[in-house]
């Protein structure tokens, strides 16, 4: 019985079944896991790529703000703004008290808005001043708070004459900021 003999058509399906098998397990053994892993391998490659494209933008930006700081840093010290923690109301107030000691304004604080951690203080102001010189010195002194600041508009006007030379009336607003917390 251990001898026994196969017909040619028994040889064939063998040898049919071994193939199939031979291809069944190279497709199982070797191309699908080989097939899922190059996919792994590409998928992970673009991960790299697009974390390296995130690096890159924030070397970019790194730079770009290391330059900027740079760039404050070397202007001289009197020209350097800082942001002052919130409330820096009464600060400005006092300021103010200097600012305007030979006149007589009219201030108007607005509500404070907030975005984010930072907050903007429009302060609007009415004041008389006897020449034009003098006006640009009160101007330069309200924007020369050391404080970060944003003159949002100013109108001067001649009392009667010229602006050069007779009492000027000026109106405008400043915007002071402040960091929250």
């Amino acid at each position: 019985m251990l001898m026994h003999r196969f017909t040619k058509r028994e040889k064939v399906i063998i040898v049919i079944l071994a193939i199939a098998l031979v291809v069944g397990f190279y497709f199982m053994v070797i191309h699908y896991p080989v097939k899922t892993r190059l996919e792994e391998i590409e998928l992970e490659k673009q991960q790299v790529d697009d974390e390296t494209t995130v690096a890159l933008a924030v070397a970019a930006q790194y730079k770009n703000m290391k330059t900027e700081l740079e760039e404050i840093f070397a202007l001289p010290e009197d020209e350097i703004t800082v942001m002052p923690e919130y409330d820096n109301k009464q600060t400005l107030i006092h300021y103010f008290n200097s600012v305007f000691a030979d006149t007589a304004p009219d201030l108007r604080f607005s509500g404070v808005k907030t975005e984010g951690s930072i907050a903007s203080r429009t302060i609007g102001f009415n004041f008389t001043s006897p020449d034009y010189a003098s006006a640009k010195d009160i101007l330069r002194k309200l924007t020369g708070t050391g404080f970060r600041c944003l003159m949002q508009s100013v109108s001067l006007s001649p009392a009667e004459g010229s602006v050069e030379d007779d009492e000027l009336r000026i109106s405008g607003n400043i915007i002071f900021y402040e960091l929250i917390g």
